[in-house]
Parts: structure tokens; C-alpha cells; sequence
């Protein structure tokens, strides 16, 4: 398996059904064999999708599979990304005054490499960790009941998910984070 190098340019992608969602440029901090760490800056031009919200009308883009794409800027602050091999997650880290203001941990599909970058797709559910990672709360939770209700996932799907969610709280109460937390003071270049 070949390597991404650090600084090197690439594009995280979420695909569904071989259409593409969303493009995010971002820039390799790291890509080894444990993990996968990418700088998504801010004022970066993103491919996001028309008229889409949480809820319904994303769900049922996603079902239609018809949406169309434009270029949008991203705010600040800038994201870093971290991405355990293999996991069912990405860990998204704000970055604001120095340091890392919340976990965001986004589950999706794991990252599959790509000869531009890596794809995955987002399942719906969502932990906001605390910096120090000793609380949090689940976000969207209600989404993937909706998504079961609209027949967009399977039961099996939202259980399997769940149980994803589950197995990294669990973590988190034995103080054994599922990431690597030493991101947590790094600083972008200028």
C-alpha cells in the first residue's frame, strides 16, 4: 500500500451508490498504518450539495440519489481530521485560538484510498466529545430513527451503527480514547 506524503494535497469524498456527495480538499499531516490525519482549511472551495438539510430532505436526497453539487467556501475555523485505520469513524477537530475546542466524532464508513484521496460515506450519527474526553452526547440520534422510518437504512444498519457508537463510548468511560489525542496541540501552518 502506497502512502500519502505529508503536504501532499488530496480530496476526501463521500460517495453513495457511486454518486458523489461531497469533496473536501484537504492537505496529508499523516497517513501511516495506524492512522490517517488530513487539515481541511478554511476558505477551501468544497463540493457540497444543493439545497441540502439535516433531516428529511437529506434523507430523501439520498434515497433519490438526485442532488447536484456547487462550490462552496469553508469557514473557519479549520477542521483536522483523524481517522483510525480501519474504523467506523473520522474524529473531527475544530481548531480555534491553538488548540482543539471538541472532538466531533462523525461515524461513516471507513476511509477507502483512493489514487486521489479516500472515500466514505457518513452514517448520520454523530458524539460531541469534551477536549479533556470525559463527557459527551450523541447528535442525531433521531436521524437514523428517521432514516429506518423512510427506509433508507435497515434495521440491521442502524443496530450495527449503534453498536459502533457503543463500543467507543465504552472507551471513552475507561479513559481509553479510540484516537490519537496528541493532535490535539497541533498548530496549521501559516
Amino acid at each position: 500500500m502506497t502512502h500519502f506524503r505529508p503536504g501532499e494535497r488530496i480530496v476526501i469524498r463521500e460517495v453513495l451508490n457511486d454518486k458523489v456527495w461531497t469533496v473536501r480538499p484537504v492537505t496529508i499531516q499523516e497517513d501511516s498504518d495506524t492512522q490517517v490525519v488530513t487539515w481541511l482549511a478554511p476558505g477551501m472551495l468544497i463540493d457540497y450539495p444543493v439545497g441540502v438539510e439535516h433531516g428529511r430532505t437529506c434523507i430523501s436526497m439520498w434515497l433519490s440519489g438526485e442532488w447536484d453539487l456547487y462550490a462552496k467556501e469553508f469557514l473557519p475555523p479549520g477542521v483536522l481530521r483523524i481517522a483510525p485505520r480501519d474504523a467506523p469513524f473520522e474524529v473531527f477537530a475544530p481548531m480555534i485560538d491553538g488548540g482543539v475546542q471538541w472532538w466531533y466524532v462523525n461515524f461513516q464508513r471507513p476511509l477507502r484510498r483512493t489514487p486521489f484521496g479516500f472515500d466514505t460515506m457518513d452514517e448520520i450519527l454523530d458524539l460531541v466529545v469534551s477536549p479533556d474526553c470525559r463527557t459527551w452526547r450523541r447528535k442525531d440520534a433521531d436521524e437514523v430513527e428517521l432514516a429506518v422510518d423512510m427506509g433508507f437504512l435497515s434495521r440491521g444498519d442502524a443496530q450495527r451503527i449503534e453498536r459502533n457508537c457503543h463500543a467507543v463510548e465504552e472507551s471513552l468511560e475507561r479513559g481509553d480514547v479510540p484516537w490519537d489525542r496528541t493532535w490535539a496541540t497541533w498548530r496549521p501552518d501559516s
